[in-house]
C-alpha cells in the first residue's frame, strides 16, 4: 500500500485510521536557505531529506549552545508550507537563551508552528513520498505517518510526534 500527496478530507483521513492532533506551541528558530548552501542534505531517522534554495531550515533550540548549526535538531520546510503553518513568535517577555541567540547570529528568526496534523501509527509497512525526499521510503511499523496541511505525507518517530503535537495516550 502507498500514500500519495493529495487533498484529503477529514472524513477520508478518519476512515483511513488517521486522527487529528493539535500542535504544541513551542519556539522554532528558522532561516531561509541561501543558494550557496544548496543542496542541503539532512539525515533523519527514516530518510535523507534534501532542501533547495528558498526552503526554510527550522531548528529546535537545545538547552545549551551548540558549536555548529547542524548540531541542533533541524528539518527543512518548503516555503509555501512554512508560510501556511508557521507564525512569528509572539511571547511578549521572551528573551533568547544562549542557544537561541546563537541561532539568531546565523540568520534565524523565532517562529512557532500553529497548524496541527493528521497522523496514524504504521501497523504495517507503507510507502510514502515526502516533499523533501528524493526517493520514496517505506515507513516502518510503529512510526507515525503524518499528512500535512496540503496533503503532503511525511514520517516522524513517536518521540517527535509527542514533542510537536498534543497526543493523548
Amino acid at each position: 500500500m502507498s500514500l500519495d500527496r493529495g487533498r484529503y478530507t477529514a472524513e477520508r483521513l478518519r476512515s483511513a485510521g488517521f486522527s487529528y492532533f493539535d500542535v504544541r506551541k513551542r519556539l522554532t528558530m528558522a532561516r531561509l536557505l541561501p543558494e550557496s548552501e544548496t543542496p542541503k542534505y539532512i539525515p533523519t531517522e527514516y530518510e535523507m531529506l534534501v532542501a533547495t534554495a528558498g526552503y526554510y531550515i527550522c531548528y529546535q533550540p537545545a538547552p545549551d549552545r551548540k558549536i555548529h548549526l547542524d548540531d541542533y535538531h533541524h528539518w527543512p520546510v518548503a516555503p509555501q508550507h512554512f508560510n501556511q503553518t508557521y507564525r512569528p513568535w509572539d511571547e511578549p517577555n521572551w528573551k533568547p537563551s544562549p542557544a537561541e541567540a546563537h541561532l539568531m547570529q546565523h540568520g534565524c528568526k523565532p517562529y512557532y508552528k500553529h497548524a496541527g496534523v493528521w497522523a496514524r501509527r504504521a501497523s504495517k509497512p507503507l510507502k510514502i513520498q515526502s516533499l523533501e525526499s528524493q526517493e520514496p521510503l517505506v515507513v516502518p511499523v510503529g512510526a507515525w505517518i503524518c499528512v500535512g496541511i496540503n496533503g503532503e505525507p511525511y514520517v516522524v518517530s513517536d518521540e517527535d510526534l509527542k514533542q510537536r503535537y498534543i497526543v493523548m495516550d
